[in-house]
C-alpha cells in the first residue's frame, strides 16, 4: 500500500516540479515583468495573469502531497529532524504559495477598482503585515526544504543530487524577494533548481 502511495507521490512531484517551472518562466517571459517599476498593476491587468498564477497554485498544492511521499519513503532514516523538516516545508509551501490563490482572484478586482492599491508605495505593500508575512513564510519554506533536502542527500534512499538541488533551490526562491528589484535573478535560479530536484526525486520515487 505504501509502495503505491510512494509511486504516485513521485508522479505528483514530477508534475509539481513541471508546474512550478512553467509558472515562474511564464511569469518572467510572458507577463510584462520588465515594465514593472512602481506597481504590480501592470502585471495583474495582463490577460494571462490568472492562468500563469494558477500554474503556481497547482504546483504548490501538488507539492504538499508530493512532500508526504518524499518524507515517508525515508521516514526511518531521517528521524525526528526529518519530521521537523517535513513539517516546516509543508507549512512554508502553504504560506508562501497560498496567497497566490487570492492574488489570482482578488487582485484583478482591486486593479479594476483602484490600480494604485497595488503600487509598491501603496497601502498593501507598505502595510505592517504584508512584507513581514512573506519574509516569515519564505524563511519557513526555505528552512524546511533545506533540511529535508540535506537529509535526503545524506541518507541515500533517493538520489543525493535531487536532495542537493532541493536544498539549494528552495532558499534562493523562498528568500529571493529580499533582493528587491533584482529578485528575479535568484528566484529564477532557485525555482529552476528546486523544480529539477523535485522532478528528479519524483522520478526515483515513481520507479521504486
Amino acid at each position: 500500500m505504501f509502495d503505491i502511495f510512494i509511486n504516485w507521490s513521485g508522479l505528483i512531484n514530477i508534475i509539481s516540479g513541471m508546474s512550478l517551472l512553467a509558472f515562474w518562466w511564464l511569469f518572467a517571459m510572458v507577463l510584462p515583468y520588465r515594465q514593472m517599476s512602481s506597481t504590480l498593476a501592470i502585471l495583474v491587468k495582463n490577460r494571462y495573469w490568472a492562468i500563469i498564477n494558477l500554474l503556481g497554485v497547482c504546483g504548490a498544492l501538488l507539492g504538499v502531497l508530493g512532500l508526504s511521499g518524499l518524507y515517508i519513503v525515508q521516514i526511518e532514516q531521517v528521524g525526528i529532524i526529518g519530521l521537523i523538516g517535513f513539517f516546516l516545508s509543508t507549512c512554508g509551501t502553504t504560506l508562501l504559495f497560498g496567497p497566490l490563490l487570492w492574488d489570482t482572484i482578488i487582485w484583478p478586482i482591486l486593479v479594476s477598482y483602484d490600480p494604485k492599491l497595488l503600487d509598491f508605495q501603496g497601502p498593501i505593500y507598505q502595510s505592517k503585515t504584508f512584507i513581514p508575512f512573506f519574509i516569515t513564510a519564505g524563511v519557513i519554506y526555505s528552512l524546511g526544504n533545506c533540511v529535508l533536502g540535506i537529509l535526503t542527500a545524506k541518507v541515500g534512499v533517493l538520489p543525493a543530487s535531487g536532495g542537493v538541488l532541493l536544498a539549494l533551490g528552495a532558499p534562493l526562491f523562498g528568500m529571493g524577494s529580499m533582493f528587491g528589484k533584482f529578485q528575479v535573478i535568484p528566484r529564477t535560479i532557485g525555482v529552476s533548481l528546486l523544480s529539477i530536484g523535485l522532478m528528479w526525486l519524483g522520478f526515483s520515487m515513481w520507479i521504486i
